[in-house]
């Protein structure tokens, strides 16, 4: 049985209610589960996997609200009470429980690149205290199946320069354009304000839009979608709950529930006494297609029927 606690800001004065990650009569794990945009389907899957094979869990729920000062206050507190691992999700989390704490073990998710960012030195062995699962996805695979839908000339990305995974996966789809034969045309979004001043201008000057991982784009994606389905642009998203959610186009990504279950696998190796260093980090090997079709419809798009027989989720 995992028992949970969470880590409650106060509204009022940002201090934090006393609450001790690892109580007394735990018998015997500590985890601390650090969020960054709150949490997600992958802290599900996570939980559930730890929950059907390790019992007596303590474990503690953090969700630093996108705020890097919260964040820091959180890891600070998890220094001054520690735990056998640390769950945190995203790159710019990661990077900032690694920056600080160099001991206790930490088992990364949802991080698309993880070699390229700088958080493991290898898939193989992090030649640190990490290990987890990352979201990465094949651009070209991503690429090639919009590509069925439109065969677009002009390629816009809508990332934030500000976030090192949304840079990386910018530069892998600018490596694509001679080889899918496209221009790139980059629309940065680092604030709200950003989407009214900059997105206008994909009017009449991209065939479609791809959005990569990136915790700011997806918080942003109502607003963002809206100003792309005016457009009539086609959107192909690398976080699956923006089809849905968001209204983009197309997704292909990795399902989420099945990513924390992976990180929860590498979490269960470290506690039966294995080091993070020599559990490679890894990503599924597999992918969910979902198209929605309302969206398609309102942008006057017709969906290939070889698309349609590989979607895993359509959304009518």
């Amino acid at each position: 049985m995992i028992r949970l606690f969470f880590f409650i800001p106060c509204v009022l004065s940002l201090f934090f209610l006393i609450i001790s990650p690892c109580p007394a009569f735990a018998k015997e794990y500590c985890i601390a589960m650090i969020t960054w945009r709150g949490e997600t389907i992958a802290e599900k899957g996570f939980i559930d996997e730890l929950d059907s094979s390790i019992h007596d869990i303590a474990l503690t729920k953090y969700n630093a609200g996108q705020d890097d000062f919260r964040l820091q206050k959180i890891i600070t507190r998890i220094q001054n009470n520690p735990v056998d691992i640390i769950y945190v999700f995203g790159t710019t989390a990661t990077k900032a429980v690694l920056l600080r704490i160099k001991d206790t073990p930490v088992v990364f998710n949802i991080v698309s690149r993880p070699v390229g960012s700088g958080i493991i030195a290898s898939w193989e062995s992090s030649k640190n205290n990490a290990t987890g699962a990352s979201n990465k996805v094949s651009a070209i695979n991503q690429l090639k199946t919009l590509k069925k839908v439109i065969n677009y000339k002009r390629l816009g990305i809508i990332y934030n320069p500000k976030e090192q995974n949304s840079v990386i996966q910018r530069n892998n789809v600018k490596r694509l354009e001679d080889r899918l034969n496209f221009s790139l045309k980059e629309y940065r979004i680092s604030r709200e304000q950003d989407i009214l001043q900059i997105l206008p201008q994909m009017k009449g000057k991209v065939d479609a839009v791809f959005l990569p991982a990136d915790s700011m784009i997806k918080f942003l994606g109502k607003k963002i979608m809206e100003i792309v389905n005016k457009y009539k642009i086609p959107s192909l998203s690398s976080v699956g709950s923006m089809v849905p959610e968001d209204c983009v186009l197309l997704g292909f990504v990795p399902k989420y529930y099945e990513l924390g279950r992976l990180a929860a696998r590498k979490a269960i190796l470290i506690l039966n006494g294995k080091n993070p260093s020599d559990i490679p980090s890894s990503a599924l090997d597999y992918y969910n297609i979902s198209v929605n079709m309302k969206t398609a419809r309102k942008i006057n798009i017709q969906i290939p029927m070889s698309v349609l027989v590989m979607a895993n989720q359509i959304v009518r």
